[in-house]
């Protein structure tokens, strides 16, 4: 009923603390187990920069809430401003590994027949993290009309759906892809839509009742800041 709806919209949204792009404690049980990925190894002076070490190139895996697991912890969800910062390292470092040649990593793995990081286990990759991209946003209420938004949840699945859209063209010439891969990529760039075009309708009907910003600036609607939010940050804090 109504009543139900306000109270709802009027909850407290969880707010994510975790300022790195995979929390601790999920870091250091993936380590215990043996579960980091050829992908996260760093390659400091080779690959990365000398400095790295793997809180620089982990990246939090998607998840399931379970009887013994809970996902709406704070110090377990980004905030957008990581969010954003982890596409910005998918898109800069990982995304086109399997274009760019020999990778040493593969090179002296011993369960890889290949120097260079096939296509399919990138977008493996690309595919787990960036669900659980969305995730976090959803988590903290991030959902458009009735909910959260902001122009970092819009830009980073802007920038998801149109990875999801390339994979579906560059990926076409690999059967694997076609046949076992490809419908699953086709369902996550509907979620994504989807999640966008409530994004989209939320900033339209904020743009229809926002008065002018304080300070004398005449920007109004879908060009002010409270809809398009700050010039984004890249995950080396470039702009």
């Amino acid at each position: 009923d109504d009543l139900a709806h306000r109270n709802v919209n009027n909850a407290k949204s969880l707010v994510g603390i975790c300022t790195s792009m995979c929390p601790d404690e999920e870091l250091l049980r993936r380590e215990k187990e043996g579960d980091i990925q050829l992908l996260e190894i760093t390659d400091p002076g080779g690959l990365h920069p000398t400095h790295w070490t793997l809180r620089d190139t982990a990246v939090k895996r998607f998840r399931r809430s379970a009887a013994d697991f809970k996902l709406d912890i704070p110090e377990l969800v980004r905030p957008p401003e990581v969010l954003e910062r982890v596409c910005g390292y998918l898109e800069e470092w990982v995304m086109e590994r399997d274009r760019q040649g020999p990778d040493k990593r593969w090179a002296q793995a011993a369960t890889t027949t290949s120097d260079t990081p096939p296509p399919l286990d990138v977008y493996q990759f690309i595919w787990d993290r960036t669900r659980m991209i969305r995730k976090d946003f959803i988590l903290q209420n991030y959902i458009g009309t009735g909910g959260k938004c902001d122009a970092r949840a819009v830009r980073c699945h802007e920038r998801i759906a149109r990875w999801h859209a390339m994979c579906e063209h560059q990926l076409s010439h690999i059967p694997d892809f076609v046949k076992h891969q490809s419908q699953q990529n086709i369902a996550e760039l509907g979620q994504t839509m989807k999640t966008l075009n409530l994004y989209y309708d939320d900033a339209l009907g904020r743009a229809l009742t926002e008065t002018a910003l304080s300070g004398g600036s005449d920007s109004q609607g879908c060009v002010s800041d409270i809809v398009m939010g700050k010039s984004p940050i890249d995950f080396d804090g470039s702009v």
